[in-house]
């Protein structure tokens, strides 16, 4: 058992929401001793929602709702990519065709005000029929995750079902992603800003930069597999459980992911720039330094090589004697350096 987080052994403990809809539409609040009855009347949808569940809970929701056993074992697990499965009922069985979706929805609320190195992702399991949804936070989760909310706002002419219910979720998902591209939009900016204005200490830059990256390729990852479920849901290959009706609104998910998906292919391009910016600045720089230190070593070198000449101790030396001699040395070598000293001032070296 690898369960993220404090698991809640008690199933009422566990319960975000649990609420179900009848036949005519009333709407009742319940808890776990009231859902037998609920999944015993022949018509009717319920919608739970709960949070850190413990292996005791799970066996439990297994007993309930007959989920698949492969499915309950990825909640064991835990820790599972993003994933969408049919799992569709054998010939002759009166077993329902259910989904199961594993999403990582964002954690971390007030993208406003938080920065890059706040983005955090959870993992939320969904188990789906024609008669209930089940959601499953693993680990954090975030207190305002409002799919259920989504789903009751919707209109009445969609139902208070499978598909509707489906639609929430990734609703709900897909729109908490959205702000985070503004933060790393800004962010990229402020590094960028930084590193053209030569402001910035090198191994905190790299480092910030490299976080950043991997905080967009973690987004990424995590919207691929939801454009291939919406994908596939409007193109029709659900018909059973999405009707036309729907499909409409999937694609409206649809096109929220691939635009974010762009932005972030953006974003992750425009990264690698100011990386690359950064480098080249770092070499120029570097260039610099060593000029200047070319350009010292060769002024210093005219007086290095006059007091060397004069170090051998020569016996045939007529300057030692004369009384100028020592003067014109210093002159003739301060002249020299001063002479290159303005050359290379001109040339740029210093």
């Amino acid at each position: 058992m690898h369960l993220m987080g404090d698991a809640l052994g008690d199933f009422d403990d566990a319960i975000v929401n649990c609420v179900a809809w009848s036949q005519d539409g009333r709407r009742m609040e319940c808890t776990a001793s009231q859902i037998p009855e609920i999944l015993a009347q022949p018509e009717g949808f319920l919608w739970l929602e709960l949070r850190q569940p413990s292996p005791l809970v799970l066996e439990r929701v297994q007993s309930l709702f007959d989920v698949h056993e492969l499915a309950i074992e990825d909640a064991h697990l835990a820790e599972q990519h993003p994933k969408f499965e049919v799992y569709e009922p054998v010939v002759g069985e009166t077993e329902r065709e259910s989904f199961f979706m594993v999403l990582t929805p964002v954690v971390t609320r007030g993208a406003a005000h938080g920065g890059a190195s706040d983005f955090a992702l959870g993992e939320l399991h969904v188990f789906l029929d024609s008669r209930v949804i089940l959601l499953l936070h693993l680990g954090r989760y975030a207190r305002d995750f409002d799919a259920l909310g989504r789903f009751e706002r919707a209109p009445l002419r969609l139902g208070r079902g499978m598909s509707n219910a489906l639609h929430a979720v990734l609703d709900e998902v897909v729109d908490d992603y959205i702000p985070w591209h503004g933060v790393f939009e800004e962010r990229l900016d402020a590094l960028e800003r930084q590193v053209i204005s030569d402001s910035v200490r090198e191994q905190g830059v790299l480092t910030e930069l490299y976080a950043l990256k991997r905080t967009i390729l973690r987004l990424r990852h995590a919207l691929i597999p939801v454009e291939e479920m919406t994908l596939s849901l409007i193109a029709g290959a659900h018909r059973q459980n999405v009707p036309k009706l729907m499909r409409p609104y999937f694609r409206d998910v649809h096109d929220h992911v691939v635009q974010l998906l762009a932005g972030l292919e953006f974003l992750r391009e425009a990264q690698m720039g100011v990386l690359n910016l950064h480098i080249a600045l770092g070499a120029n720089r570097q260039g610099i330094v060593v000029r200047k230190l070319a350009g010292w070593g060769a002024i210093l070198a005219v007086p290095t090589m006059v007091f060397s000449m004069y170090g051998m101790n020569f016996d045939n030396m007529p300057e030692l004697h004369w009384a100028w001699g020592y003067p014109l040395t210093l002159v003739v070598t301060l002249l020299g350096s001063y002479g290159l000293h303005r050359w290379l001032k001109r040339s740029g070296w210093l």
